[in-house]
């Protein structure tokens, strides 16, 4: 006897019982009834792993059997939702849809595809549990924020199949795919954070919120606070610790896009970028050390900040990659490894995202690492001491000072590990 059938079974059974416990949960909660709770929901997996498992010897009688149970569920949706809609509730199919899915999982089990039952159950169990999350969202959800969406879809899965994989112009530097690509991640990393500081919420205070402000735009923090503590001069650790936490956030924001593009380099870069994030991170805390009341505005203006992906902003990230990548091809050909530290140099002033992306190309095939990880940490850096600049020229310099101390250290944690690596 083949005793894999009784792994698949039990995967399926173990599935589809979470799945069930929840909508259990959900009926005793909300003190009514639907057509399946714990027990129902088991044995419908149950079936589906039956069911596959048997097509090996009959798909007659699979296809009957999986056309019986959508027939039940039809009629366990005409059945309940009379029901429901008698009793003021209105009519849903959530639970039904809910059975047919986990019939799917139960399916996916006797395949043996567990890993893609156990992902499927999940995302099935997270819309389910997160009801009333989700709806709270969609009616806080503001027009241009839905419109972003639209428009990261339609870059992520319309635009970018189209375009083609293949270099183009001088030394090779535009490949429209990986430009657009480049557009595609930073703007969704960038977009995920967003969401994930309207999820948050003001409640959760400035470290939560700072730290994934960082992962949108840490310079752009910067610039905002730095006007923001000109109107408070007698603030000045809240601010210094929010660049700080943001700034810090930043150097695990680009070890992320290294790492999807190059892990060999992500790997020799993992315990400074670490190092230097962690720093940051102490740093930050020391600061909060120091008794000083954070003014309500602080986390308003963190939650004010604009939905990161419209189409302009993301285009610009696009020329400005295409631009850096010539640039510094360029500069290797006409003055060598120089050339390419200045273009990091400089950019770091106004972007980190397009040299990381640049170098992590670049070395690919285990040419130019160590002039990758050189560039990478000259932009971080540059970029880093470059908010206290910001501080500095357009703010409370009593501000400046407290972040350039915190970035010293920084750089420390910096140079230690690239020096010991």
């Amino acid at each position: 006897m083949d005793l894999s059938i009784f792994q698949q079974l039990g995967v399926a059974l173990a599935l589809a019982s979470l799945i069930g416990l929840e909508r259990e949960r959900t009926y005793q909660l909300g003190h009514y009834d639907d057509f399946a709770g714990v027990r129902t929901f088991a044995l419908i997996g149950l079936l589906g792993s039956l069911s596959y498992i048997l097509s090996s010897y009959s798909t007659i009688v699979f296809a009957l059997i999986t056309a019986g149970f959508l027939v039940l569920v039809v009629m366990a949706y005409f059945l309940t939702g009379r029901g429901s809609e008698n009793s003021g509730g209105g009519v849903g199919m959530t639970s039904e849809i809910a059975a047919v899915l986990v019939y799917i999982i139960g399916i996916l089990s006797g395949m043996g595809q567990y890993l893609l039952a156990t992902v499927v159950a999940l995302t099935v169990l997270s819309v389910l549990y997160f009801k009333d999350v989700l709806h709270r969202w969609a009616k806080q959800l503001e027009n241009r924020e839905f419109v972003s969406t639209i428009q990261f879809m339609i870059i992520a899965f319309v635009v970018l199949p189209l375009l083609p994989n293949q270099s183009y112009g001088p030394y090779d530097f535009f490949n429209p795919y990986v430009v657009w690509l480049m557009i595609v991640f930073i703007s969704g990393l960038s977009f995920l954070s967003y969401i994930a500081i309207k999820a948050f919420g003001a409640k959760r205070g400035i470290s939560v919120i700072g730290f994934l402000a960082g992962f949108i735009s840490s310079t752009a923090l910067a610039f905002s606070f730095s006007a923001e503590s000109k109107k408070n001069p007698t603030v000045v650790n809240p601010y210094a610790f929010a660049v700080a936490i943001a700034g810090s956030a930043m150097f695990f924001r680009v070890l992320i896009e290294i790492y999807v593009l190059n892990s060999e380099l992500a790997g020799k870069l993992l315990i400074p970028m670490i190092s230097m994030g962690a720093a940051g991170i102490l740093g930050a805390v020391f600061l909060l050390l120091k008794k000083e009341k954070v003014p309500e505005d602080i986390g308003r203006r963190m939650l004010e900040l604009k939905s990161p992906f419209s189409l302009k902003p993301a285009l610009k990230i696009g020329i400005l990659f295409a631009v850096v990548m010539l640039a510094s091809k360029f500069a290797a050909s006409a003055i060598g490894d120089r050339g390419i530290y200045l273009t990091s140099f400089i950019s770091g002033f106004m972007d980190v995202d397009a040299i990381a992306v640049s170098m992590a190309n670049m070395a690919k095939d285990g040419f130019m690492q160590k002039q990758a990880v050189i560039s990478i940490m000259i932009v971080v850096l540059t970029n880093t001491f470059s908010k206290a600049a910001i501080f500095f020229i357009f703010g409370n310099r009593k501000v400046a000072l407290k972040i350039a101390a915190v970035f010293s250290f920084v750089f420390l944690a910096g140079f230690v590990t690239a020096m010991l690596g």
